[in-house]
């Protein structure tokens, strides 16, 4: 008589991503690759069958009716599931505490001694990459043997803790089959055909850096491992095949193997043209960027359908920071040069900072942009707070040493705006010992003065050439430009509320924002409220005369004739929704501006440029709004410009 098959069932949640009217959801990579694993193996196929992958955050209620049949559940923990999955798992195990309960990914905290006292209802906390020892764990339950002797597990012994070591890490990706060629996705997209699907993409695994902020390191043990190339290329072909429309390549440093990276950039655009599918994507660059990754580039910008950034993160350009956090940087004259080659080649650019690292002031954080604007990236640098990561080494042994005071915030994670009452959060750094919290106020409200003005582009050229040609500072610019536009009712209530929600997240972890023109606004995009609101209520014309007026005003030697050409220049590099159908837009100048800053050619030329907003043109007030957070990287809002000097 054949014994009745075991039923494993797992959980891999998150939000909707982006803009609503997509309905966008993340295909469970997570543990649908751990089960792809696992049931290659005679022992676990025998014996059990694969019950339900769940994906979306339904109600605790429905999930439990989905889940209660099942004999072992897995959870994948991440920042954005953390509080629906111990909820989750904690009403199981009351209702059917026969259940396994296993808990694995990088959000649970693995140093906790009081693990189990804290969370009773898990049964085994599956630590760092998991494979293997979820394999283990299972073969242990039909064969009744203790799972103590399982390296890479945290086991609940009524209550007590085991630790049984590091895991054993998979030393051939190859041993494990992708679960999007096995089909063991294929159920949920015939079960959801109104969803669009986000897909996760591994070309490789494991992160050589030990940035103290990131766990990415610490979780895959630094030595980067490949997946087979055909496989890869395979895993493309389905993933345009089956109509998802997003990709997150999951790699840390992509471009790390140019010749094999520009392989996999070459097949998704032919996915692409094929299928028309993913239409859009997002990629980790390589930190140390060479030519060859700014080919890998060009390619998908030249033959794909997404308009694909190089991000170069550098995180704070400050040396003392920088040692703090264990990372370093390419050389400024380096980073100089990866800029220079994406304006060339018209490549979109951004440089992640983060706000908030250990040893970091406010003159300091000024510097990073006053360096990066020298430097030439001008259309795209992006803040984010410092986050306590559970499992990082900022949060385990800095916090004390550099002072790190955190809050728990609930709108910083993209689509955390839930209605299942269970909120999630991120603990965010609000203060340290060389920035406190009325300081680090004032180094936010920085950003978004740069944010709003530079990397937004109200200011981008303007501030650029009185650098070229005057040698006017952008410290010097910036700092009256701040005083004047209080001058100003609207720029003036723009910054006063933007200090107030700011303040507000702070103090309480979130801001409770009223929405502009549809748009949700959260922490995760408070940086861009006057942006948007700009285009909401009408008031480009009204901003850019106020920046005219100012330019009189601050810098009065130049010549009137001069500003006002280059404001106008200005003007139309913004994009107007009101003005939309009016793309693209030629216009005559006296001057080569572009020339000049670009390529260092002579102004005093006539030049004749097109200005072209080349996405729909007949975009929703509401869908441009959404799209100047969603689509940052991509410099969207900002007119792509060609032309030049008139022979």
């Amino acid at each position: 008589m054949t014994a009745m098959k075991k039923t494993v069932s797992l959980v891999d949640v998150n939000f909707q991503q982006g803009p609503k009217k997509f309905n966008a959801h993340y295909l469970p990579y997570s543990v649908g690759i751990l089960w792809s694993y696992a049931h290659q193996f005679p022992e676990i196929a025998d014996h059990y069958d694969l019950g339900q992958m769940l994906w979306r955050r339904d109600s605790i209620d429905a999930a439990v009716e989905k889940l209660e049949t099942a004999d072992v559940v897995g959870f994948s923990c991440h920042v954005w599931n953390r509080n629906y999955s111990y909820t989750l798992a904690r009403r199981l195990k009351e209702l059917h505490p026969h259940i396994k309960i296993l808990f694995g990914g990088p959000e649970p905290a693995i140093g906790e001694p009081e693990f189990f006292r804290k969370w009773p209802f898990i049964d085994i906390m599956v630590k760092h990459e998991g494979e293997i020892s979820f394999k283990r764990v299972l073969e242990s339950f039909l064969t009744g043997s203790d799972p103590g002797r399982i390296p890479g597990l945290l086991v609940n012994r009524r209550g007590r803790l085991l630790d049984t070591g590091n895991p054993l890490r998979i030393d051939d990706l190859d041993d494990i089959p992708s679960p999007y060629l096995m089909g063991y996705f294929d159920r949920i997209l015939q079960a959801n055909p109104d969803v669009t699907w986000n897909t996760t993409l591994e070309t490789n695994r494991g992160c050589p850096y030990r940035c103290t902020f990131c766990d990415w390191g610490s979780l895959t043990h630094n030595k980067v491992k490949k997946f087979d190339l055909e496989r890869v290329l395979a895993e493309l072909e389905w993933i345009g095949r089956n109509r998802c429309g997003f990709l997150n390549i999951a790699d840390a440093n992509f471009g790390l193997f140019p010749d094999r990276d520009q392989a996999i950039a070459q097949r998704l655009v032919e996915v692409q043209a094929r299928y028309g599918y993913p239409n859009s994507y997002t990629i980790s660059w390589a930190k140390n960027q060479r030519p060859a990754v700014i080919d890998i580039v060009k390619t998908l910008i030249s033959g794909g359908t997404g308009r694909v950034g190089l991000n170069l993160s550098v995180q704070s350009l400050n040396d003392v920071t920088l040692r703090a956090v264990k990372r370093r940087n390419l050389a400024i004259n380096e980073i100089s040069e990866v800029f220079r080659m994406c304006e060339r080649e018209g490549i979109p650019l951004y440089t992640e900072l983060i706000l908030g690292l250990p040893g970091e002031t406010l003159d300091t954080w000024k510097e990073n942009f006053w360096k990066l604007f020298k430097a030439g990236n001008h259309t795209g640098i992006t803040v984010y707070q410092a986050q306590l990561l559970e499992n990082a080494e900022m949060n385990l042994t800095q916090r004390a040493e550099y002072g790190l005071e955190a809050v728990t915030v609930y709108d910083y994670l993209d689509g955390a705006n839930n209605l299942d009452g269970l909120r999630e959060g991120v603990k965010v750094v609000v203060a340290t010992s060389a920035m406190p919290r009325d300081i680090m106020l004032e180094a936010m409200l920085f950003s978004w003065l740069m944010n709003t003005f530079h990397i937004s582009g109200i200011t981008t050229f303007l501030c650029r050439f009185l650098f070229d040609r005057y040698g006017i500072e952008y410290s010097t610019f910036y700092e009256r430009l701040h005083a004047y536009i209080q001058r100003d009712a609207f720029l003036a209530r723009e910054l006063a509320d933007t200090r107030h929600y700011f303040s507000k997240w702070m103090r309480e972890g979130e801001i409770q924002h009223p929405r502009i023109a549809g748009v949700d606004i959260f922490g995760v995009n408070l940086i861009h409220r006057t942006v948007i609101n700009i285009h909401a209520r009408g008031q480009s014309a009204h901003v850019f005369d106020v920046i005219e007026d100012f330019l009189h005003d601050a810098f009065a030697p130049i010549d009137p004739g001069l500003i006002k050409q280059l404001v106008t220049f200005q003007r139309h590099y913004l994009v107007n929704h009101a003005e939309l159908s009016g793309y693209p837009r030629v216009v005559g100048f006296d001057y080569d501006f572009l020339g000049y800053m670009r390529d260092g050619t002579a102004l005093e030329k006539p030049a004749v440029y097109t200005f072209e907003f080349a996405e729909d043109k007949k975009m929703s007030l509401t869908t441009f709004c959404e799209q100047i957070f969603f689509a940052r990287r991509k410099n969207f809002g900002k007119a792509t410009v060609t032309g030049g000097r008139v022979a």
